[in-house]
């Protein structure tokens, strides 16, 4: 058996200690899903559970130190140099530490889904209870599969190409081929839709850390935009946009919602027990990693309330990354967006242009520009180049340090371009088109662990 799936068994086997019930079990008990969930108490629990793995931390980390979204400190000592220096191997690091946490996200709810059917439901509360979670089990497993498929994929989208293992059982014994990418998606596609079908699933965020109907369409319209199905992708985020309620923050709004002080524009979140602040500065203040002079350049620095609520520091010296300032839980503590309104007017501006609706993007664009930036004059696409590449760079600016840069990049096929005042060497300025690093590594140990998996190429 694979040594990362050995890793992920041992995980769900204190998962499942912790959830269920005091009873007289054997150790060889303990990964027993039909001894540790029954009752759906049980399986409120173990969804809970299942929730928690999904942490976006480490992808907010690695998409913007892969990408042009930051630049070394001089205080740095050693934190996500290699990263930042396309230096990575398959050994190790925060560049594919996500391989263990997704696969442990899967496997949790895969033992839960084997045997929830077989739960009793005391009362017709109960039976819409097991009902939902079932769907939210289903589609944080679309969830794990997708963001699996954007680390290990090659860049672009080539139907063909090597995706990553489709998980759709708890099998201590697995030592699973990856699936192409074209396989992956369907199942995620699959999983999306029969969790979104389910009446139980609310439309709105009701509970924002909880997966809602607009959640879901909002995942899909990133696969549809992953696979160039500009129709979908467009269908989708509309969706989202009209389920969720959610409107774009107002200026005055805006800031506030960072130090989540309100939802206005939440879809879903992640409610983080950690310090996302600590990624670029260390509690004692030195700082690790300093928004890059080309993302600060794109900014009215005058009119863009983005601006002034992204970045920080002394004077004139904008050189702290701001975006996750703390909040009422603590000066370093804030949850993280795992999907909000904004992003799904970028998503359609985007399925817009490439489908040559210039009116319709041009539209979505003004509205993220009109709320966000001070006596804006709304813009109209001339050509469908010139929409793609404003869209594109409104992303950068609106979505930076939220998981996003580097994985736009690569599924456009485009190609990571520091400016020289960002880099201290041109080794590491540029990541050409087609560089083999876009895909990342297959963790060494899963390699040598397993014989059915295969690792990307050049590593």
């Amino acid at each position: 058996m694979n040594k990362i799936l050995s890793l992920v068994f041992i995980s769900a086997a204190l998962f499942f200690t912790s959830c269920k019930k005091q009873l007289d079990l054997s150790p060889t008990d303990s990964i027993d899903a039909t001894k540790a969930f029954l009752s759906v108490a049980d399986l409120e629990k173990g969804v809970l559970g299942v929730y928690s793995a999904n942490n976006p931390v480490n992808k907010i980390f690695i998409a913007s130190i892969l990408a042009d979204e930051a630049k070394i400190s001089d205080e740095n000592r050693g934190q996500g140099q290699f990263t930042f220096k396309y230096q990575f191997s398959a050994g190790g690091g925060e560049h594919n530490s996500d391989f263990g946490l997704y696969y442990l996200l899967i496997d949790r709810a895969n033992r839960i889904l084997e045997v929830i059917d077989g739960i009793p439901a005391a009362n017709a509360n109960e039976t819409t209870q097991k009902a939902r979670i079932k769907a939210e089990l289903l589609a944080l497993r679309a969830v794990a599969h997708y963001e699996l498929l954007i680390r290990f994929m090659p860049a672009g989208y080539d139907p063909n190409a090597l995706g990553v293992a489709i998980m759709l059982k708890s099998d201590i014994g697995a030592a699973p081929a990856r699936n192409k990418v074209s396989e992956v998606v369907a199942q995620i596609e699959a999983d999306f839709a029969a969790a979104r079908g389910d009446a139980n699933i609310p439309d709105a965020p009701t509970d924002v850390l909880r997966i809602s109907k607009a959640a879901i369409a909002a995942y899909q319209s990133r696969v549809a935009m992953l696979k160039r199905d500009w129709a979908g992708a467009t269908t989708f985020a509309t969706s989202a946009i009209t389920l969720s309620g959610k409107s774009l923050a107002t200026a005055t709004s805006f800031p506030a919602y960072w130090g989540d002080a309100n939802e206005v524009e939440t879809i879903w979140k992640y409610r983080n027990a950690q310090v996302p602040r600590l990624l670029w500065q260390d509690s004692n203040g030195d700082v690790f990693f300093e928004p890059s002079d080309k993302l600060k350049n794109q900014f009215d620095k005058s009119n863009d309330v983005r601006f002034t609520t992204y970045f920080s520091g002394n004077s004139n010296d904008t050189s702290l990354i701001n975006k996750y300032p703390g909040s009422g839980l603590g000066p370093q503590i804030n949850d993280l967006k795992i999907n909000r309104v904004a992003e799904m007017f970028l998503n359609r501006a985007e399925a817009r242009a490439e489908n040559n609706d210039l009116v319709g993007a041009s539209s979505d664009i003004n509205i993220i520009r009109g709320t966000r930036i001070g006596g804006y004059v709304p813009v109209t696409f001339s050509t469908k180049e010139i929409a793609i590449a404003e869209i594109l760079n409104e992303r950068f600016k609106e979505l930076c340090f939220e998981g996003f840069r580097f994985f736009d990049l690569k599924r456009k096929g485009l190609g990571v371009n520091r400016l020289a005042s960002d880099v201290s060497s041109a080794t590491w300025e540029n990541l050409p088109v087609g560089n083999y690093r876009f895909a990342l590594p297959i963790p060494q140990d899963e390699i040598f662990a397993n014989p059915n998996a295969k690792q990307n190429p050049n590593y």
